[in-house]
């Protein structure tokens, strides 16, 4: 039943994707400006989304690195970093959970049922990793994807770049007076 809910969720969601892209993907803004060409975003029910700008098809991130970086975006940066970043996640709990999956059922079938245990959880757990792994794997989508429809922004003239965020983060917490500003002034009346 759990297998079914969440293959209604990941088909559910798909189909909204999809319908966002081939939208976004039509849309065209005559005031476009920028030398850009949109990325087109296409979705297929066994390849998932599939990026492409003309006939050549975007399949690994250095593409995109090529395309999406010369713009000096921040947000179109950090979407595609943190995309690349989920995906080796993903890689990782993948891996760890399949070893953990099979080495668990290898173990329950050869195992007296005594010591069955360790590799009930081995397998369990396996299980959790993989499901874990998966989840990186949508965020790794769901962000390439708003960096290809930021990127699409751009190219039609309909954004424009955000500055870049300061290299010390610290400097961000500063919440004190600015040099030059007003004392403060008490809002109550003295008695």
């Amino acid at each position: 039943m759990k297998l079914v809910k969440r293959s209604f969720l990941v088909l559910f969601g798909s189909v909204l994707i999809s319908g966002q892209a081939f939208s976004q993907t039509t849309a065209n803004s005559s005031g476009a400006t920028l030398a850009l060409k949109p990325i087109e975003v296409n979705y297929s029910t066994l390849g998932g989304l599939r990026y492409s700008i003309g006939d050549e098809t975007l399949s690994n991130y250095s593409d995109f690195e090529q395309i999406l970086f010369p713009l000096k975006d921040y947000e179109v940066t950090r979407l595609l970093k943190q995309s690349e970043s989920s995906e080796l996640r993903a890689k990782i709990f993948n891996g760890i959970g399949f070893a953990g999956f099979v080495t668990g059922i290898v173990g329950l079938l050869t195992a007296s049922s005594n010591q069955q245990t360790p590799f009930w959880i081995t397998a369990v757990g396996g299980g959790v990793c993989f499901d874990i792994g998966g989840l990186f794997f949508s965020e790794s989508q769901t962000t390439k994807f708003n960096s290809v429809q930021r990127y699409n922004r751009f190219a039609r003239g309909e954004e424009q770049a955000l500055p870049q965020a300061p290299a010390d983060e610290k400097s961000l917490l500063n919440f004190g007076k600015p040099a030059g500003s007003p004392k403060h002034h008490s809002t109550q009346k003295d008695k």
